[in-house]
């Protein structure tokens, strides 16, 4: 009896300290790694009218100021809920944890690209991630696509509750690639100034942030290489991500809450590539279905951007970001397009 109480005294002063101390080694993890653990400070404001989700994509290409000037709102009615590596699950599971918390919502904007309807090494970084940092709630166990998405079985669950009362258990592989990885080891600096300029994001901005930039404007050099036919792993489908896209669409439909679909475009080279080995064909297909019927184009909107900036290297910070020149330049491209769209809308009523 004595070694059992021994034993769970032991185990609750060890949960406890890495609890109180993880916060000191997640500066020195990998970027996406650091915007998932401040993220969960994001405080979710009922009064808002237009919810934006997505990848990272969004946080570097994306401003909530852009979309409060876009629907004519404030800044406060602005939810911003993005996260780098997110995937069509994640997205589903953010949407029911906000649901009942935005009785104002009028408009949901997320980007869809071949990182998240086809399986890559993104879908399994964001299952890790959400094992790692993600919140833990009953849809995913009672909802049969996410449980499918991250608990296919018991071990999964039980290394998720092992992370909730162990956080060190989440920060695993970080610490053993700083151990064991002299790139990392070499790149902890410039880690911890990254950590400094998402935690201001959040604070300030809710998350919005040129990727990788620490007070700079990462240019991505044209003479980068992109390996030739590397996308070709984009092509195919993965179905669970198709069926996840239509439970998120259905789950706003039937609140009438509009959904805005964006293509935002990747690097000259990813673009070109993508192009050569048809990786954009299920989303393509997907956007085809989802505003085939007239009555849906109502509220399910699509803009590709994928083509506009097929030579403009200047705008990308690397291969699948906007630096700040591209985001200022793509905001004056989605402005127009929305205002189009709006005028044509009004014509045709």
């Amino acid at each position: 009896m004595m070694k059992l109480r021994y034993f769970l005294i032991t185990f609750l002063l060890l949960s406890v300290f890495m609890h109180l101390t993880v916060e000191w080694i997640v500066p020195f993890c990998e970027t996406t790694s650091s915007y998932w653990y401040l993220a969960n400070n994001r405080i979710v404001n009922s009064d808002a009218k237009v919810l934006v989700l997505g990848d990272s994509q969004i946080v570097t290409g994306v401003t909530p100021q852009l979309i409060a000037e876009i629907e004519g709102v404030t800044i406060n009615e602005v939810l911003y809920l993005p996260k780098p590596s997110q995937q069509p699950e994640g997205i589903l599971l953010e949407s029911l944890d906000v649901l009942p918390k935005l009785p104002k919502l009028k408009k949901v904007y997320v980007n869809l690209s071949p990182l998240n309807t086809s399986k890559n090494s993104v879908t399994d970084a964001n299952r890790q991630l959400y094992f790692s940092f993600g919140g833990f709630s009953f849809e995913v166990i009672t909802h049969p696509l996410l449980r499918k998405a991250y608990f296919s079985n018991l071990t999964d669950l039980s290394w998720k509750l092992i992370i909730k009362v162990f956080p060190y258990f989440g920060l695993s592989s970080n610490i053993n690639r700083l151990v064991y990885d002299p790139l990392a080891q070499i790149d902890v600096l410039r880690r911890q100034k990254e950590f400094v300029y998402i935690k201001e994001s959040m604070e300030k901005n809710q998350g919005s942030w040129v990727w990788k930039s620490i007070g700079d404007d990462p240019t991505l050099d044209a003479k980068e290489v992109f390996p030739e036919n590397s996308s070709q792993v984009l092509s195919g489908k993965r179905e669970l991500s198709i069926h996840l896209w239509f439970d998120f669409l259905r789950l706003w439909k039937e609140r009438g809450v509009n959904v805005v679909f964006l293509r935002i475009p990747f690097s000259p080279k990813m673009e070109k590539d993508i192009l050569k080995t048809k990786a954009n064909l299920v989303a393509d297909d997907f956007f085809k279905t989802i505003t085939a019927d007239m009555r849906a184009k109502q509220d399910v909107i699509v803009f590709d951007f994928k083509s506009v900036f097929l030579e403009e290297y200047r705008y990308f910070g690397d291969l699948t970001h906007l630096n700040q020149k591209g985001r200022d330049a793509f905001a004056v491209i989605l402005k127009k397009a929305l205002f189009d769209y709006a005028h044509s809308s009004a014509q045709g009523m």
